[in-house]
């Protein structure tokens, strides 16, 4: 034994030097890797991710500040929409702050509501409500948008048009927004509107790169109709009354008929992989 031990000396020593080194260049490798990894940092996302085959059955659902972040389960939601719209700001209109948005319009939830649900890997559209003035308070309007929301690089932004604010020519009004907004660098604009109201306002809907409609029917809080219209639409908005886990109240559900809708809204219109 003694005898062996003498005559690899040399052999052995080389050995261990080699070993050594190995297992250091490996345990600072490891290091830098664990060091380099917040686990608190926050990475948006604009894209789906297709871990799964996506389920339309689920429902998309559009928020905003009346929805309040404290009494969310973000875990719980995530798990059971396929995508989230959430609302920018309500115009530059207000009179006062009330519960869900500030004097100037901005949402009080949108942060919260738009981190949470990026941070589970939920993609997020944005919506703005239009309410403009005139075509000066309307090109203000979507830069204020643009401002609030191009840092969380949202999948679509939407034109939440819902009443007249315009004495005349309100439909120049809403296209003076949209082209603002596209100016500024927004792409993916949408329209959010009802068929009854494009066609008894003249709204001009052909510029924009998709339409949701709301259509209600008896709002029954699940899918009981859909919008008899001859206007194209991807994403129909159709009840106000639906119900998840991890919120107690009413959500306003949306749904799209095939996977190619769903992937032009929440995936830049890439197909799945």
């Amino acid at each position: 034994m003694n005898i062996m031990r003498k005559r690899l000396t040399l052999v052995g020593a080389l050995i261990v030097v080699f070993f050594l080194t190995v297992f250091m260049l490996v345990f600072i490798s490891l290091s830098l890797t664990k060091s380099s990894v917040g686990t608190d940092e926050f990475k948006p996302v604009d894209t789906a991710t297709f871990d799964r085959n996506v389920d339309i059955t689920k429902p998309i659902i559009d928020i905003s500040g009346w929805q309040l972040p404290s009494e969310m389960d973000y875990d719980q939601l995530a798990n059971q929409v396929n995508g989230v719209i959430v609302r920018v700001q309500h115009g530059i209109s207000m009179k006062k702050t009330n519960n869900a948005a500030y004097k100037n319009g901005l949402d009080k939830a949108m942060s919260t509501h738009i981190k949470e649900f990026q941070k589970r890997n939920v993609p997020v559209a944005v919506y703005a409500y239009i309410n403009g003035k005139s075509e000066e308070e309307m090109r203000k309007e979507a830069d204020a948008f643009y401002d609030r929301a191009a840092e969380f690089n949202p999948t679509y932004w939407w034109l939440d048009v819902e009443e007249v604010t315009m004495k005349k020519d309100f439909n120049a009004g809403v296209e003076a927004f949209r082209q603002q907004l596209a100016k500024r660098g927004a792409k993916n604009i949408g329209i959010y509107t009802q068929d009854w109201f494009v066609t008894a306002n003249n709204i001009d809907v052909s510029h924009y790169s998709s339409v949701w409609l709301a259509h209600y029917g008896r709002d029954t809080g699940f899918w009981d109709t859909s919008p008899d219209t001859t206007i194209g639409y991807d994403l129909h908005q159709y009840t106000s009354r639906g119900k998840l886990n991890g919120f107690a109240g009413d959500l306003d559900f949306n749904r799209v008929t095939n996977v190619s809708d769903y992937n032009k809204i929440f995936n830049h219109g890439h197909l799945m992989k």
